[in-house]
C-alpha cells in the first residue's frame, strides 16, 4: 500500500514540474525557489520573494502530508 502511494506522489511531482515547464516557457517568464531542510532547520531560496514564499507553502503542505501518510495507527 505504502509502495503505490510513493509511486503515486512520485508521478505526480514529475507531471507537475512538466506542466509547470510547458506553461512559463509558453509564457517567456520563468522562475524558481526551493526548500532544503536540514534537519529541523529550513534553508530556503528563490528567484524572488513571491517564489520563495511559494516554495515555503508547498514544503509546510508536504510536511503534514508526510506526517499524516505515515504516522503509526
Amino acid at each position: 500500500m505504502r509502495q503505490e502511494i510513493g509511486l503515486l506522489l512520485i508521478a505526480m511531482g514529475f507531471l507537475l514540474v512538466m506542466l509547470s515547464f510547458l506553461q512559463n516557457s509558453s509564457q517567456g517568464n520563468s522562475g524558481y525557489g526551493g526548500v532544503i531542510l536540514i534537519g529541523p532547520i529550513p534553508v530556503v531560496f528563490g528567484s524572488s520573494p513571491e517564489t520563495a514564499i511559494a516554495s515555503m507553502i508547498v514544503a509546510a503542505g508536504l510536511m503534514v502530508l508526510t506526517f499524516l501518510l505515515f504516522r503509526r495507527r
